[in-house]
């Protein structure tokens, strides 16, 4: 197929979707704010926008200019995952470029060949594409069912599946607006020796104590990975895992998504940084939000 021919299709295809009224275009922003993921405020916040000019004017680079592993390891990233390490309770967190690259940093890494992805239905399209892109054998459950997830691992160990299940949710699903049962997922994990990989996507910063989130009463033990967008309610962007300090030294050292990628801007860091002490310390931007929802829902 020439260019030519190979462009027309792809016309073919736009021209499908106007027809279905789903053909998409960028736009500015404009109006009233009801559906960005800004949930607190804070990528307006002065104490942000005060942490980075600071950082600048201290001399912290605008880019890293580099992978971690090679010259892209700035004081800032190190300084941020100390401090989220802290705040969630865990031995050690690894700082990545966004949410969706993090998912599948994690899924196409720590499984292994023999292992078992258990994915909810609805869990984030992130996490679909690092399960299929990566090692594992993968099985979908129905939403927000822990029987479901208890059963698909004993059907795999049935069919000989030696390997370590890991069982991968949404804390809080945005587009249905459910939580998982994580109590009864984290004893299907105990009862099987699996781990559980929890996205918290649109719960940090909004939900648990401080904005902890609302896997924070299990994170930090060793079967548990959690991921913290920082592009949501931390007004930033990146996104940090949590793990075993083992685990994220092997994200180091075996993460090609980590490995080969430009780290994420130093003053990226310093903002997501800045953005975990005022969720602490400014816990009425958390109640005036509740206010919202409550408004909203009447």
């Amino acid at each position: 197929m020439n260019g030519r021919a190979l462009l027309d299709r792809y016309e073919a295809s736009l021209r499908g979707l106007a027809r279905k009224d789903r053909l998409r275009n960028l736009s500015a922003r404009s109006g009233t704010d009801f559906a960005s993921n800004d949930y607190l405020g804070l990528a307006r916040s002065s104490r942000l926008a005060d942490a980075v000019a600071a950082a600048l004017a201290g001399g912290t680079p605008v880019g890293a200019t580099g992978s971690r592993l090679l010259r892209g390891n700035d004081p800032e990233h190190e300084a941020l995952e100390a401090k989220a390490a802290g705040f969630f309770g865990t031995e050690r967190a690894l700082f990545f470029g966004g949410g969706y690259v993090a998912n599948f940093a994690v899924l196409t890494t720590l499984p292994q060949k023999g292992d078992l992805i258990v994915l909810d239905e609805l869990i984030h399209a992130s996490a679909h594409e690092g399960a299929r892109a990566g090692r594992a054998e993968v099985a979908e459950v129905a939403h927000n069912e822990a029987s479901a997830v208890d059963d698909a691992i004993r059907t795999w160990r049935a069919r000989g599946g030696a390997g370590r299940p890991w069982i991968v949710v949404e804390s809080l699903y945005s587009m249905d607006g459910d939580r998982a049962p994580l109590a009864e997922l984290i004893a299907v994990a105990d009862r099987h020796d699996a781990f559980l990989f929890v996205d918290e996507a649109h719960a940090t910063g909004v939900y648990g104590a401080d904005g902890r989130g609302l896997a924070h009463d299990f994170e930090g033990r060793d079967n548990v990975v959690v991921l913290h967008t920082c592009g949501k309610a931390l007004g930033a962007s990146g996104a940090l895992v949590t793990a075993p300090a083992v685990l994220c030294d092997y994200l180091v050292n075996r993460c090609r998504p980590f490995i080969y990628a430009t780290a994420p801007s130093p003053l990226m860091a310093v903002a997501a940084a800045a953005a975990l002490d005022i969720v602490a310390q400014e816990p009425d931007r958390r109640e005036r939000l509740a206010q919202l929802v409550t408004l909203a829902g009447k």
